[in-house]
């Protein structure tokens, strides 16, 4: 008999959204999807890939744009009273990363169980993610509905589970299909109601384009004969005016060669006209050259008529420069004013009187808050001395840091902190540490792998002076 994963994939879910959401979930009802459970809803697709030792199979997750409001609001603290019926760019990057955590926490689970039909070696990953327009026609035959209650919130969820996975889920498929007073002879005269429209809308639409095309037609028509009929006039215009004689010139041709005849009328008050003719000679030709063009003088005269200030390559190169660090600085603020408002929590661990007069009023200065009591006084006899020796950090490029603040929380150091600084790259990352040993570093690596294995880090050693340079503390 093949194992069954109904009760894994509903725990998978409600873990996921216990641990990200911070708030308790619980699974009240899974039904087969009725087509009205997905009428004029805008809806976020994820297909997550499965590979078992023996098969492959494929998790449609259809996730309603309210639900997906109502989970990203939550991860960002935002009023649950303002959900939208619309999927932006940041509610779809929050759906997928829920999905790949719940995800990794069903093949960590799978793994864990010992299965022998689906072996030990389960891996998973996201194959295809897309925004659905309302009414989208969908294929409802293998999918479900779950409903979940987030204290309070109803959360609703479809899965599509593909034919290979079915013997697999007996719980799931045992779900009757969402139920609806309409009996299913209103549905079917409703779909063919909707038929009949269609085909009139068609049929009037093609009218409409016949009918266009007509008079498209007749009025190319009247244009064709309307620049015909000018042309014809012209023609015969033309013709009468030849007959006339009205080109013909009576006067005999008079050569020009580099000489301009002029009349000019003298004596207006003579009956009897006299004409003087007046030669003018051609202009001498001046032969210009670019080298004799003072180009001092005239870049002087360009300042002058322009209220802009004229820059050179340079200068040009110092203005973009300049544009492109204030844009990276801009993005940087950005990051920073995000991960700010996430920081907004209790402290990590619970400072003693000591510490609290030890430490000064700038919050990010890390320096000062994680050195140890007995390391102060030193300090203060030579405050310009710098250690040397190698600390044990984690850097990553996630920015969830309420699971970090939690798992930090779960090492015995009493010295790491979590920051916000640029690594080698000049990228925003997040600093974890430093640890005491190398030993608390290394825990902390596991745990964060056993929580979220898609979390990308890496373990390193720098100074103090070079963790202060990355994140602005001197």
């Amino acid at each position: 008999m093949a194992s069954d994963l109904s009760k894994l994939i509903q725990d998978s879910i409600t873990l996921t959204l216990n641990s990200l959401l911070a708030k308790e979930a619980k699974i009240v009802e899974i039904t087969k999807t009725h087509i009205k459970d997905v009428e004029n809803l805008q809806i976020l697709k994820i297909q997550s890939v499965f590979n078992f030792s023996n098969f492959s199979s494929e998790f449609s997750f259809f996730i309603p744009a309210i639900s997906a409001s109502l989970i990203f609001n939550t991860m960002m603290g935002s009023p649950l009273t303002e959900l939208s019926d619309v999927i932006d760019d940041d509610t779809e990057d929050a759906i997928g990363e829920f999905i790949s955590n719940t995800s990794g926490t069903l093949t960590t689970a799978i793994n864990n169980s010992a299965l022998d039909d689906l072996g030990g070696h389960t891996k998973f990953n996201i194959s295809h993610k897309e925004i659905l327009a309302e009414n989208t026609p969908l294929n409802l035959e293998n999918t479900y509905k779950f409903k979940i209650d987030l204290e309070g919130n109803e959360l609703i969820l479809f899965i599509e589970f593909d034919e290979a996975l079915h013997p697999y889920i007996p719980q799931i498929l045992a779900s009757e299909i969402t139920y609806y007073e309409e009996t299913k002879e209103i549905v079917e005269e409703e779909k063919i109601a909707k038929e009949v429209n269609n085909e009139e809308e068609k049929e009037e639409k093609e009218e409409g384009e016949a009918s266009q095309l007509e008079s498209k037609t007749k009025k190319l028509k009247l244009a064709i004969i309307a620049i015909a009929s000018f042309i014809v006039l012209i023609l015969i215009s033309f013709f009468i005016m030849i007959m006339m004689g009205v080109f013909d010139s009576d006067s005999p041709s008079i050569e020009k060669e580099n000489v301009n005849i002029a009349t000019t009328k003298k004596n207006t008050e003579i009956k009897t006209e006299k004409i003087d003719v007046i030669e003018n000679k051609t202009l001498k030709k001046i032969n210009f050259k670019i080298s004799d063009i003072n180009v001092k003088r005239l870049n002087t005269r360009l300042e002058g008529l322009t209220k802009y200030s004229i820059l050179n390559k340079k200068e040009l190169e110092e203005q973009k420069i300049a544009e492109k660090n204030r844009l990276l600085e801009l993005e940087r603020e950005k990051k920073l004013l995000e991960f700010a408002k996430k920081n907004h929590e209790e402290p990590l661990y619970k400072t003693t009187k000591i510490e609290k007069e030890k430490s000064i009023a700038k919050k990010t200065d890390f320096k000062k808050e994680t050195l140890a009591t007995s390391n102060n006084d030193k300090k203060k006899n030579n405050p310009k001395e710098k250690t040397t020796e190698e600390l044990h950090y984690i850097v990553t490029n996630s920015f969830k840091y309420s699971l970090f603040k939690k798992l930090v929380q779960q090492t015995p150091t009493q010295q790491a902190r979590i920051s916000i600084c640029n690594n080698k790259e000049g990228e925003t990352a997040l600093y974890i540490g430093p640890f005491e040993t190398k030993e608390l570093q290394t825990k902390m690596m596991q745990l964060i792998s056993i929580s979220d294995s898609s979390i990308n880090k890496k373990a390193i050693e720098m100074t103090e002076e070079t963790f202060n340079t990355k994140c602005n503390l001197e």
